[in-house]
């Protein structure tokens, strides 16, 4: 079950060859700069609009228009308009060359033709000429679902700036920051961070307050079963020769003096 809808447009030689990929090895990311153009309605541009523009052109003896991407996102929905199998025309185009005369292709993985490597997602851009957030929060969303499916990474997604030094997706060429955010948020949805479980304090109990009165042989009462259970002795509440013996034993293993009484020194090491 895909986030996005399938809409795909007739095969034609301009914008869907039905020619297969190779390999998918990298996303480009794309921005329209179609301004108020929806997903949907790039559907019918590049399925019917440009295609009959271009046939029209050549039979005019005229160049005709080679164009097209996988994935077109507005800030309502994502529409996929060539299977993702196949090749989309979308980033081979020339915008300047290297010094032996070769298209510039920036990206070694996906050279010499980026189409036959590559997904293409294009972002829809509003009338004023922004990217709405909710159309990047939907194309972070699409890309790591797409990165999923091709065992990619943040890493594998590049501008079509990247590609061949067009202005594409333009904000994202003017302001790198927006491009290595986008990466981030990419990476947060394929690995997002193990939540750390949360720590409680072991807070220690009080010792109980001393009595305020030595316990001895006689002694009876709460404090003398307190001072008992710690010596583990029988806790009667009755301070008899045995618990006068278990405490003077404590006072020797403790270095406290050794009478048989429970002051306050051997109080406090009792409850330390």
């Amino acid at each position: 079950m895909t986030q996005w809808r399938n809409d795909f447009i007739p095969k034609n030689k301009y914008t869907r060859p039905g020619i297969l990929l190779r390999d998918v090895n990298k996303i480009v990311l794309h921005w329209t700069a179609n301004f108020g153009a929806s997903a949907k309605r790039h559907v019918t541009y590049f399925g019917v609009t440009l295609p009959a523009q271009s046939k029209l052109a050549e039979q005019k003896g005229k160049k005709g228009t080679y164009a097209s991407a996988h994935i077109f996102g507005d800030k309502n929905e994502s529409v996929c308009i060539i299977p993702l199998n196949e090749v989309a025309y979308h980033a081979n185009d020339v915008q300047k060359h290297n010094e032996d005369g070769s298209a510039y292709r920036g990206i070694k993985e996906i050279a010499p033709n980026a189409n036959f490597y590559t997904l293409g997602y294009e972002m829809c851009v509003e009338e004023d000429g922004t990217i709405h957030l909710d159309t990047i929060k939907r194309a972070i969303s699409d890309i790591a679902a797409l990165c999923k499916i091709y065992k990619l990474s943040e890493k594998d997604i590049v501008r079509h700036y990247d590609v061949t030094d067009k202005d594409c997706p333009e904000p994202f060429v003017k302001e790198e920051k927006l491009f290595e955010d986008f990466k981030k948020q990419v990476a947060l949805v394929l690995n997002p961070p193990t939540p750390k479980p949360e720590v409680i304090p072991i807070v220690k109990p009080k010792p109980p307050v001393y009595p305020g009165a030595l316990l001895k042989v006689g002694s009876k009462g709460s404090n003398v079963k307190l001072v008992q259970a710690i010596l583990k002795v029988t806790v009667d509440g009755k301070f008899g020769p045995l618990t006068e013996k278990a405490v003077r034993d404590f006072q020797k293993k403790k270095r406290l003096t050794v009478d048989g009484k429970v002051g306050p020194k051997t109080w406090a090491k009792l409850f330390n």
